[in-house]
């Protein structure tokens, strides 16, 4: 049915259907698209195929039987050499498609040249240890501890820990600023929910006093109009409350958990903290193997299909802006992001990324032989409803086998925990 010949990063596929098969790809086409065609004296689907050419031309069906051979063609070439994918819109030559003589067509497109995989075993990635520490169970029973702290007020200056009641207005240049200003706000002071200083020059005024707070913007704020702004707030501090943790003991968890004593709740808390880690480590090995992998395996990608990336994400950039009635340039303006070239740059590393992914994890899975069995594919597609749905599911197994694989090849340096303040 084809012929396929490679040259470097060019290929060539020869098409050759005779009159029969011709005929069969025809009657398929017919099939599938009668009900396109409105006939006198038929209901909409049911006109025979003669009369359906007698009205509309004896070549009506012959572009999409093109189509289909093609399609056909381009599916077995990949199936049989998965390497060959085409880069960008293959470009065709015909000889001739009719009733009588078939279809001769050839179909030409660039690949991705073929590339050495880097060293990919005994390497040393950095990940943090999935191990749960004293420090992660003490971590995590502090935020159950805050999330139940009750406060007092107190006639005493502010101290860190304390949550302050406060009144405060924003200024710019001197002209009070959109959005800096607020009543009876409860800040929580050491939070570091407020920009730069702000909490810690509170500390040490109490109830009644009047603060000037002065504050720089961050460079990268998300307001863009107040990026790296200097701001002074003026602030009245209405109310000073200290706050008290619950104590740990087993009335407070069996009221404030589903467990009845301190014992039951550590021990299903450090079993939740093990999962957690365990799947973090995977995510951060995943991540810095992968950053590996690409930093040190040379793929000259072709710049037709890096454009053709970035075209394909910039229009799905205007299809979803369309419904809210944006166009492209007018998000970018809003959002600070600039133009719609200085997206365009920003989208092409990810985009290049993300290709040379595809190709070194194709490679790497073909190298080592990891392939998903039967079994376990219809473990996780039993509910699938379409082919491109278990399609996706059987990518998605096969790049975890292939991590798991990587991961049990490679060394793990672990890296130092850091202690939050609270738990120190």
């Amino acid at each position: 049915m084809y012929k396929l010949k490679q040259e470097n990063t060019k290929v060539e596929i020869e098409i050759t259907i005779d009159a029969k098969e011709w005929e069969e790809g025809v009657c398929q086409v017919y099939e599938s698209n009668k009900g396109r065609f409105n006939v006198t004296g038929f209901r909409k689907g049911h006109a025979p195929r003669k009369v359906i050419e007698k009205e509309y031309g004896d070549t009506v069906f012959f572009e999409d039987t093109v189509e289909l051979f093609f399609n056909k063609t381009i599916g077995d070439v990949l199936k049989e050499h998965p390497n060959l994918e085409p880069v960008a819109m293959p470009t065709t030559q015909f000889d001739s498609f009719t009733a009588e003589g078939g279809l001769k067509m050839k179909i030409f497109y660039d690949i991705v040249p073929d590339f050495q995989l880097c060293k990919y075993k005994g390497v040393t990635i950095p990940v943090h240890s999935a191990e749960v520490s004293e420090h992660d169970v003490k971590h995590e029973i502090n935020h159950l501890l805050e999330e139940h702290a009750s406060f007092e007020t107190v006639d005493r200056a502010i101290k860190v820990g304390d949550s302050a009641l406060i009144d405060f207005t924003g200024f710019i240049d001197g002209k009070e600023f959109e959005g800096g200003k607020a009543e009876n706000y409860p800040l929580e002071i050491g939070s570091h929910s407020f920009i730069d200083t702000f909490e810690d020059q509170l500390v040490g005024h109490k109830k009644g006093e009047t603060v000037d707070v002065n504050v720089t913007f961050p460079e990268n704020y998300g307001a863009p109009e107040f990026a790296g702004k200097k701001a002074l707030f003026k602030v009245v501090v209405r109310e000073v409350r200290e706050k008290h943790l619950p104590q740990l003991d087993d009335k407070f968890i069996s009221n404030a958990t589903e467990f009845e004593t301190v014992e039951e709740y550590r021990k299903d808390l450090t079993a939740h903290i093990q999962t957690m880690k365990a799947n973090e480590q995977d995510s951060e090995f995943e991540y810095n193997m992968r950053n590996y992998l690409l930093e040190n395996t040379n793929i000259d990608i072709p710049e037709a299909m890096i454009e053709n990336s970035v075209r394909h994400d910039i229009n799905h950039l205007k299809e979803a802006l369309a419904s809210y009635g944006l166009t492209p340039e007018d998000y970018l303006k809003q959002t600070g992001g600039g133009t719609l070239e200085d997206y365009a740059n920003r989208i092409r590393e990810n985009s290049v990324r993300a290709i040379k992914s595809r190709y070194v994890y194709r490679k790497l899975i073909d190298e080592n032989k990891i392939e998903v069995s039967k079994q376990e594919l219809d473990a996780v597609t039993a509910a699938a409803t379409n082919e491109d749905e278990i399609l996706r599911k059987e990518n998605e197994l096969l790049i975890k086998k292939l991590f798991a694989f990587l991961k049990e090849n490679n060394k793990l340096e672990i890296l130092p925990e850091e202690e939050c303040d609270c738990c120190k």
